[in-house]
């Protein structure tokens, strides 16, 4: 079974078209209904504080649909690692865009993102856009 990893616009986008109809993210989880999809502990914060409160009838039945994944000493491994190399490139992303990747490299899945060029700096990460 293949695993995807969902970057918090993903979630964004997903949920504009819950309200305007089906777009570019509906059709990626239909071609991949078989697949694993997973968040981060910090993408769902993200998209939660978009609400206000993770708790949020809205927020809570959109983070349902997804595994959130635990953080580990594997991610927090990964976070150091890509984060001191793009610091000595010069390269830095946001913070929590560094979690998100790392994530995605602890578990070794692929990151579905439209925000491909930003990730791109991420040695090792496959990113896949929509």
């Amino acid at each position: 079974m293949s695993s995807y990893l969902f970057d918090t616009c993903f979630l964004i986008d997903l949920e504009r078209e819950m309200r305007r109809g089906p777009g570019k993210a509906h059709q990626f989880l239909q071609q991949h209904a078989s697949a694993r999809s997973c968040l981060s502990w910090t993408v769902a914060g993200e998209f939660a504080e978009g609400f206000g409160d993770i708790y949020h009838p809205a927020c809570a039945a959109m983070l349902a649909r997804f595994e959130t994944l635990p953080m580990d000493h594997t991610t927090a491994h990964h976070y150091a690692i890509t984060t001191r190399h793009l610091r000595g490139k010069n390269q830095l992303i946001g913070a929590n865009d560094h979690w998100i990747a790392a994530a995605a490299l602890a578990h070794a899945m692929p990151l579905v993102t439209t925000n491909s060029a930003h990730f791109s700096r991420i040695p090792g990460l496959l990113v896949v856009g929509y």
